[in-house]
C-alpha cells in the first residue's frame, strides 16, 4: 500500500460526544504515530494488544503493521484532532487466513478517546469490508481480563468461548454475511 492508495474507503464517524473523526486506510507514513500511540497504552493495555509483553513497538514492527498484505489484510485507522492532530488514535485490523474464508480481527484505541464509540465504529466497518471481501468468519483471541474488548465483541454479535489452548484467553467468533 502506498500513501496514495485509495482501495479502501474513507469515512467520517461521529463519536458519542458529537465530534467527527476520519476513518481511513493505514499508510506507511503512519508508522511513527503508531509507535507513539502504542507507548500511550498502559503496560496492561500493551499486553492485551499483543497477548504477550512487548514494552515498545519497534520501527520495523510499526512499518509492518502499516503495510498490510492487501491481497488479504487491511487496517482502518482513526485520525486525531486538536492536541492529537496528526496522530493515529487507533483502529481495526483484519488479517485474512490463507483459506480465504476466515479472518482475525484486532482493535486498538488510545486511552484519550476511549468510551466514545470509535472502536465499535472502526471494527464494524472493518467487518463489513471483510464480508464484502468474501470472508465468512471473523475471530479474535482476547485476554479473559480484557472486559472492554469482550464487551465490544458481544455488542457486535460475536459468540464468546473459552480458548481451548490458553485458559487466560477467550475466542470471539462471528459468521459474516455480505
Amino acid at each position: 500500500m502506498t500513501d496514495t492508495d485509495n482501495t479502501l474507503p474513507r469515512a467520517v464517524v461521529e463519536a458519542k460526544d458529537g465530534r467527527r473523526y476520519t476513518l481511513r486506510p493505514i499508510q506507511p507514513s503512519d508508522a511513527p504515530s503508531l509507535m507513539r500511540g502504542y507507548q500511550a497504552l498502559s503496560p496492561q493495555e500493551r499486553w492485551f494488544r499483543m497477548l504477550h509483553a512487548v514494552p515498545e513497538l519497534s520501527e520495523a514492527a510499526a512499518e509492518a503493521f502499516c503495510t498490510p498484505d492487501l491481497t488479504r489484510d487491511f487496517c482502518l485507522v482513526l485520525e486525531g484532532q486538536d492536541e492529537l492532530a496528526g496522530e493515529i488514535l487507533g483502529g481495526a485490523r483484519i488479517t485474512g487466513e490463507h483459506n480465504g474464508r476466515d479472518c482475525e480481527f484486532s482493535v486498538s484505541l488510545r486511552p484519550e478517546v476511549r468510551g466514545l464509540g470509535l472502536a465499535q465504529q472502526a471494527l464494524r466497518m472493518a467487518l463489513q469490508l471483510a464480508a464484502a471481501a468474501g470472508y465468512q468468519r471473523a475471530y479474535g483471541t482476547i485476554s479473559r481480563d480484557n472486559r472492554g474488548m469482550i464487551n465490544l465483541a458481544v455488542l457486535l454479535g460475536f459468540n464468546i468461548r473459552q480458548d481451548p489452548d490458553d485458559p487466560a484467553c477467550v475466542i470471539a467468533e462471528k459468521t459474516l454475511t455480505p
